[in-house]
């Protein structure tokens, strides 16, 4: 279920301080500020709760105020392929803005529930055409998903199931530098093998190797990692 709530925080202090530390708006002058506020919208999404299908017309793109939300695509057969997690803070769907056929090319929907800004796209566009700065902003946000594609592309086709599970729990790690550690994986795990191209029953086969190795020890979505280095080496 979702709900919008067009009077909760517009023109208030948390969503214009939301999006006044976003990179994308911190350039805006302040006039233009309070006059996009005034034209977002707070979108309230229980868990699952669907933000847009692929394919719906892209009018709006979004930063993410409490929650999460998963960027995904459905296979021909139903199954799910996870492309990218938003998390708190982070914006999306942004770069449609500036495409000539605007329409959603994934589905998005609440991991839990989750709270998100919905930003009119073509009053942004407007304001950041006539503010160099907000421009350059832009640019460096596309330039920063556009590497961490490619950094994706090569880890999904130069690496190994192995080695990408191991990189991606250590990607986890909040000190990778420490010797031991603790995660909370960010999804169910059938959906984190799908993002990283692999089967569940894999998943749950590398997973199976870590804790007969003891580099790991798991407890639902928790996992204690006893040998950050040895997870390291996991793989290669």
């Amino acid at each position: 279920m979702s709900t919008v709530d067009n009077n909760l925080l517009v023109g208030g202090s948390p969503m214009k301080s939301a999006l006044r530390k976003h990179h994308l708006f911190s350039s805006l002058p302040e006039h233009d500020l309070e006059q996009l506020v005034q034209l977002c919208r707070l979108v309230k999404l229980d868990n699952e709760a669907p933000l847009f299908h692929q394919g719906a017309d892209a009018q709006q793109f979004y930063l993410v105020l409490s929650g999460t939300i998963k960027l995904f695509r459905v296979s021909p057969d139903g199954l799910t392929k996870v492309i990218e997690v938003i998390r708190q803070g982070e914006a999306f769907a942004e770069a449609l803005m500036f495409l000539q056929q605007k329409a959603y090319p994934l589905n998005a929907e609440a991991m839990g529930k989750a709270e998100v800004i919905a930003i009119p796209s073509q009053r942004y566009k407007e304001m950041i055409l006539a503010t160099p700065e907000c421009a350059l902003g832009v640019m460096g946000n596309m330039a920063m998903k556009l590497h961490r594609r490619i950094n994706e592309i090569e880890i999904l086709t130069l690496q190994n199931t192995r080695h990408r599970l191991a990189n991606y729990l250590f990607g986890l790690l909040p000190d990778p530098a420490a010797t031991t550690g603790a995660i909370e994986l960010p999804m169910a795990k059938q959906l984190i093998a799908s993002q990283l191209a692999m089967q569940p029953e894999t998943f749950s086969r590398l997973i199976k190797e870590m804790k007969q190795q003891g580099l790991i020890s798991v407890k639902g979505g928790h996992i204690d990692v006893h040998d950050v280095q040895g997870l390291r080496e996991f793989g290669h």
